[in-house]
């Protein structure tokens, strides 16, 4: 039924898709709510997740999706990304997303990242300032922080023309992290999100291990029949930090297959976001089930 609403709705494009997506997201949180197994519990970054599959940021923006993850089988959701003012078709802006926040009930039943980014107009040398006006407002409500490199919204902090401002803003967000956990008596992870499709992602890499963060997500999808080639890319990015660094993959996951591979190649944890919207709200479920129980032929999506 699912399959044959997202394909008529595709045809008028992705905002259509994704609104289609989030109204069925919280219609099956409610009919058919359901337990994750408890065989898929990992820990990862000082927290408990139920399972490793999670909502990548771009879907909710805003965190209004949040509440209904968890019953329908979602390990961690990430919001955002979250920028300091508003900006029209990217976000509300901090203080609209911090009053969402604050009305979830805690402890999270499911931890929650916040992906956080700057504003268009924020000059180079102020973005630092933008990312931690971020972690400062939301510290209280967010799980962990994910430091995002890949928005076309100024410099590209991927390409080495910019590594001084990169450093700057990894430098800042370092200390700030370090200080704002003595401050709430209360500790954050915070990560950094890599896209690998910009290129320099070896030297990108170096420079994001020169500082103590807690993660690394690499995002990137593959072109089809070239998966094979983003398995590699996965288990080299995994060797790199060799361990100091666990690694969460998002990009081109669309199956339980999908995810089994990106485990089996170094990733501690994977995120959904174009899947929700081709397969419906189940699919975690089927997920789970898949990796809960690997001898089972796999599900087909429905």
């Amino acid at each position: 039924m699912y399959d044959w609403l997202s394909s008529g709705v595709s045809r008028m494009g992705a905002p259509q898709a994704r609104k289609l997506a989030t109204h069925a997201i919280k219609l099956a949180a409610l009919a058919a709510p359901a337990d994750t197994p408890s065989s898929l519990r990992r820990d990862v970054m000082g927290l408990s997740f139920p399972s490793p599959v999670g909502l990548a940021a771009g879907f909710d923006k805003q965190g209004t999706l949040y509440p209904s993850l968890p019953p329908l089988g979602f390990g961690f959701a990430e919001i955002g990304s979250v920028i300091p003012l508003p900006e029209p078709q990217r976000s509300p802006g901090l203080n609209a997303v911090a009053g969402i926040l604050a009305r979830h009930s805690r402890p999270h039943a499911i931890p929650l990242g916040a992906s956080i980014s700057m504003n268009r107009a924020t000059a180079p040398e102020r973005m630092a300032d933008d990312y931690l006006a971020c972690m400062q407002a939301l510290w209280k409500y967010a799980d962990y922080f994910t430091v995002n490199l890949g928005v076309r919204a100024g410099p590209d902090l991927h390409l080495p023309q910019h590594r001084a401002t990169l450093r700057s803003v990894l430098a800042a967000v370092s200390s700030a992290q370090a200080r704002m956990a003595a401050e709430h008596g209360l500790r954050r992870s915070v990560v950094v999100k890599v896209d690998q499709s910009r290129g320099d992602t070896d030297a990108l890499l170096a420079c994001v291990q020169e500082f103590a963060f807690d993660g690394l997500v690499l995002s990137g999808a593959a072109p089809a029949g070239e998966e094979r080639r983003a398995l590699g890319s996965l288990e080299r990015a995994a060797g790199a930090v060799n361990g100091r660094m666990p690694v969460i993959s998002v990009g081109g996951i669309r199956t339980p297959q999908d995810v089994s591979d990106r485990l089996s190649a170094g990733a501690a944890l994977v995120q959904l976001y174009s899947a929700i919207v081709e397969s419906g709200p189940l699919l975690p479920r089927r997920i789970n089930a898949r990796l809960s129980n690997p001898a089972k032929p796999l599900f087909r999506a429905s």
